[in-house]
């Protein structure tokens, strides 16, 4: 028997991590039946803008989790598929590009994530083109957002990406923000958007 009753969220609800029950680090899993969905993870400031272009961590990013050595990757798709994108403060694991499988994960240790960072936004978005010709949210079957404790492996919560999405091709699945405690909470959004990633892009940076 866990040390949690699984619940499930709907949107807008919130699961407190508390230091005090040992929940620092977190894997957060994203699964779906049906298309290629990339997720990623942004470390946004007070003002709900990424912090650096180290903070825009996804498939793509720059900054990984080992450096580029051409005598052991060939070259730079290999090293892309190989290795993970990571905050400039370590703290979080972005998710591989996992384009034949329905699941990609993201790794956040809270207790390391710098001070000037007070929201953690998880978007997703439809990569298209796709095999099974998916092209937006309403077209995918069965997403799920769960959050894990890493330490124990056991499932602490999840949201079921269900609403009545049409043309919506991306959207911000939940995020990960301070409590007037000081404590983090996990929160189900899901609110979805048209435009693909560029759109989430310029929601939160600066013009």
């Amino acid at each position: 028997m866990g040390k949690f009753n699984l619940k499930k969220l709907d949107g807008g609800d919130r699961f407190a991590l508390s230091k005090s029950l040992g929940l620092d680090n977190i894997r957060v899993e994203l699964t779906w039946q049906k298309g290629d969905l990339d997720t990623q993870a942004w470390l946004l400031n007070l003002d709900g803008i990424i912090v650096n272009d180290e903070g825009f961590v996804f498939y793509n990013s720059v900054n990984r989790t080992e450096k580029f050595d051409r005598a052991k990757f060939g070259n730079k798709k290999n090293y892309l598929d190989s290795t993970r994108p990571m905050s400039a403060d370590g703290a979080v694991l972005g998710a591989k590009d996992e384009m034949e499988g329905g699941i990609e994960t993201i790794n956040i240790c809270l207790g390391k994530i710098a001070p000037e960072v007070q929201e953690v936004a998880i978007p997703a978005t439809v990569y298209v083109p796709n095999d099974d010709n998916v092209e937006t949210f309403g077209e995918v079957e069965n997403a799920k957002i769960t959050v894990i404790d890493e330490e124990s492996g056991e499932a602490l919560c999840f949201y079921e990406l269900s609403k009545d999405y049409k043309s919506e091709d991306a959207l911000v699945a939940a995020r990960f923000i301070i409590n007037d405690e000081g404590e983090w909470e996990f929160e189900a959004v899901g609110n979805g958007y048209n435009g693909g990633l560029q759109t989430l892009v310029d929601m939160y940076t600066e013009e």
